[in-house]
């Protein structure tokens, strides 16, 4: 069983929603090709639980072939598996997620309603030509829920892309994105409050290692107010987000 991370306070529980697998083409076995590492999915979640998670997301590029596996694997563990998929769009990534037993086979039907065929599945650099927005709404349609990934790092961060300002407010405007993935803790009070003088509307905003390496799992937690690991109570708080939604260091 996983042991509950005593620093997280009572109420909340400690999540990291954007996880890589070696089924992605940048992780660290394909982009290192020197140090030989063949990481095994019972990698990364012992890496989980040494992170103290309670849940954390399997968010591969462009599909999602890894997520059985790693159910299979956490049964008995005390971590939930939320099934997911990081996906490149016109205009930046969004990190797709699902209620925990949503079969694998809406995120690949999702893939191919995005013309993104099986052969280039976990390859990141590919992208959809659907916008952004577009592919939010896609989600939604599913059942799912949709974050734009990274959204302050260049280039694949919407907001620090290099796309048309209208492009990115409409993006941001979108009422199918449900937060905001931040890099930097530093930018979260500029979208949770509208300070941005570009982006007035206040979004929820979370944080999440972006892991593309074992040691890399749980760098960087968000904590959410719920009683269980489910879709329907992270939309519970990421609409409550600012009595519902702490990084570690304001708990």
């Amino acid at each position: 069983m996983a042991a509950r991370d005593p620093s997280t306070p009572d109420g909340f529980l400690k999540l990291d929603l954007h996880i890589h697998t070696r089924f992605s083409a940048c992780y660290i076995d394909h982009i290192r090709p020197e140090q030989g590492r063949v990481t095994a999915p019972s990698e990364i979640l012992a890496a989980a639980q040494a992170a103290g998670l309670d849940a954390f997301a399997v968010t591969d590029h462009n599909g999602g072939e890894v997520i059985d596996e790693m159910r299979y694997l956490a049964r008995g563990t005390g971590i939930t598996i939320i099934p997911g998929t990081e996906i490149s769009t016109r205009g930046g990534h969004c990190l797709a997620l699902f209620d925990i037993d949503t079969p694998v086979d809406v995120i690949r039907d999702l893939m191919l309603a995005l013309d993104l065929t099986e052969e280039i599945w976990g390859d990141g650099f590919r992208r959809t030509e659907r916008w952004m927005d577009e592919v939010f709404a896609e989600i939604t349609t599913r059942g799912g829920m949709a974050i734009a990934a990274h959204v302050d790092r260049e280039p694949r961060g919407f907001l620090f892309s290099d796309e048309k300002p209208s492009d990115k407010l409409r993006i941001y405007n979108s009422e199918h994105l449900s937060a905001l993935e931040v890099t930097d803790p530093k930018f979260k009070r500029r979208y949770t409050t509208g300070a941005d003088p570009r982006y007035r509307t206040p979004r929820a905003c979370v944080q999440n290692s972006d892991a593309h390496a074992p040691e890399e799992v749980g760098r960087r937690p968000t904590l959410y107010r719920m009683d269980e690991v489910s879709l329907p109570a992270l939309r519970a708080a990421l609409a409550d987000y600012q009595r519902s939604v702490l990084f570690p260091e304001e708990a």
